[in-house]
C-alpha cells in the first residue's frame, strides 16, 4: 500500500506573512510565490561587507538628498501569489518615498537591490531573484560574491557586468542621478 501524499500547504498572502513571528534562532523569512523561505543568520564577513556598503551608500545618498538606504526592509515584488523579499541592502529613490509605507512592505522593487551571497546560496535561486527584482522595476541589482571578491551589476534588459577588486563602482552602477559616487572594491573586500 502506497503512502498518500500529505495536504499541500496553502499559499500565504503578504498580509498573512506579515503576521508570522520572527524565526526563534534569528535569521529572516521571505515569501516567494506564496511560500515561506527561511534564511539562516549570516556570518561576520557578510555582515562586515553589508555594513561597509550601507555606510558608503548612506553617506552619498544623504549628502545629495537622493532617498533612503535600507537593510532587510521587505519589498513586495509580486502579487497573487505574493512575493516579499528583503535585500541585504537597498536604495529607494526619493520619488518613491511618499508612496512607501513606514511600517509595512514597500510595494515594488527598490531602485537598487543588493544581495550578498552566502555559501549556501544557489545560483539558480539568485538568478530568479535578480529577475524578480528587475521585473518589479529595480534599476540595478548588485550580487556581491565575497569569496570571489566581485560584484556583478545587473541592469534592465539583461545587461550585467562583473567588477573585481581592481575596480571602483560609480554613480551609474548604483542608479544614482548625480555623479560622484565611488565604491572601491579593494576597500570593500579588505579583511
Amino acid at each position: 500500500m502506497s503512502a498518500q501524499p500529505g495536504p499541500v500547504p496553502a499559499l500565504l498572502t503578504a498580509d498573512e506573512f506579515w503576521q508570522l513571528p520572527d524565526p526563534p534562532h534569528g535569521g529572516r523569512l521571505e515569501l516567494v510565490e506564496g511560500r515561506v523561505i527561511e534564511h539562516m543568520p549570516v556570518g561576520r564577513r557578510h555582515g562586515r561587507i553589508a555594513a561597509r556598503i550601507v555606510a558608503e551608500l548612506h553617506s552619498f545618498v544623504s549628502r545629495h538628498g537622493l532617498g533612503e538606504v535600507h537593510t532587510e526592509v521587505g519589498y513586495r515584488l509580486a502579487r497573487d501569489p505574493d512575493t516579499v523579499v528583503a535585500p541585504d541592502v537597498a536604495f529607494l529613490d526619493r520619488d518613491r518615498l511618499h508612496e512607501a509605507a513606514q511600517d509595512r512592505y514597500v510595494e515594488g522593487a527598490p531602485t537598487l537591490a543588493i544581495e550578498i551571497m552566502s555559501p549556501e546560496d544557489r545560483e539558480a535561486d539568485v538568478a530568479r531573484k535578480i529577475q524578480a527584482y528587475l521585473d518589479a522595476g529595480a534599476s540595478r541589482v548588485w550580487i556581491v560574491r565575497p569569496r570571489n571578491r566581485t560584484i556583478t551589476v545587473h541592469r534592465p534588459g539583461g545587461d550585467a557586468h562583473t567588477y573585481t577588486e581592481r575596480d571602483t563602482l560609480a554613480s551609474d552602477d548604483a542608479a544614482f542621478p548625480v555623479p560622484g559616487f565611488e565604491l572601491s572594491l579593494a576597500a570593500l573586500f579588505a579583511d
